[in-house]
């Protein structure tokens, strides 16, 4: 029985974390270049705000990915895509 649960329990974690990267953004020049390209085009006075975190957050992951972390650079990313999105 524990050995059924401990495999049921193995299989789960192995598929689900294909789920997880997928939510991470690719960490790349044209990702960064089209993802600022949104973000300069965010031209509602009501969103001034979510444009600067997001130009931010590109800076950012520019920076991690010229040091070579690209596990920073894509939370940076994720953070950029979350800022443009919120209302």
């Amino acid at each position: 029985m524990i050995r059924t649960t401990t495999l049921a329990l193995t299989l789960a974690i192995g598929f689900s974390a294909p789920v997880f990267a997928a939510g991470m953004a690719t960490c790349d020049e044209a990702s960064m270049m089209k993802t600022e390209e949104m973000a300069k085009g965010m031209t509602d006075p009501m969103k001034k705000d979510q444009m600067m975190m997001a130009t931010q957050e590109i800076d950012s992951a520019k920076m991690a990915m010229k040091a070579g972390n690209m596990d920073e650079c894509s939370t940076h990313m994720d953070n950029a895509m979350k800022a443009m999105e919120t209302k």
